[in-house]
């Protein structure tokens, strides 16, 4: 009886451990600017309590010949001036279908111009890269953003 239970406590750890690391979108990914092709930061992605997915700036890196930008004094609201490190580039992504591993209803912010963008976006066959289409209703412009995964 011992061993039947150890066994099916065992086996449910492996299969919610497994389940859990499943998630493709979740960790560490660096971030490939479309209009320099720099690596200009680094972002975690994680599900919030809305089962949806957001992007938080854990790092950030200089562009060879310009100045490195530490807070977001383009942005507006409660996002002027404050530290780029930290904040939140990209939210309330959610999927759409798994089976074409596509994403929307994402908004991405880039702390760089301070221009929200509504974002969509589609996983890569290996799972290694991420291609954001950002689409701005400020200014009638879009963006294509390619992040890679750690």
């Amino acid at each position: 009886m011992k061993f039947s239970c150890s066994l099916f406590v065992l086996s449910s750890l492996c299969a919610f451990s497994s389940f859990a690391a499943t998630d493709p979108l979740v960790g560490k990914w660096k971030t490939i600017d479309d209009k320099t092709g720099y690596s200009l930061s680094d972002v975690l992605i994680e599900k919030d309590k809305n089962n949806s997915y957001k992007a938080v700036i854990v790092s950030t890196r200089e562009i060879p010949g310009a100045v490195k930008i530490e807070n977001c004094s383009k942005c507006d609201g409660v996002n002027k001036n404050q530290p780029i490190v930290g904040m939140t580039t990209l939210s309330h992504l959610q999927l759409d279908n798994a089976k074409d591993s596509t994403y929307s209803h994402g908004q991405f912010l880039d702390p760089f111009t301070g221009l929200r963008y509504d974002a969509y976006a589609r996983l890569s066959n290996n799972g290694k890269h991420l291609r954001i289409r950002g689409t701005s209703t400020e200014n009638g412009g879009g963006r294509n953003i390619t992040w890679v995964k750690y």
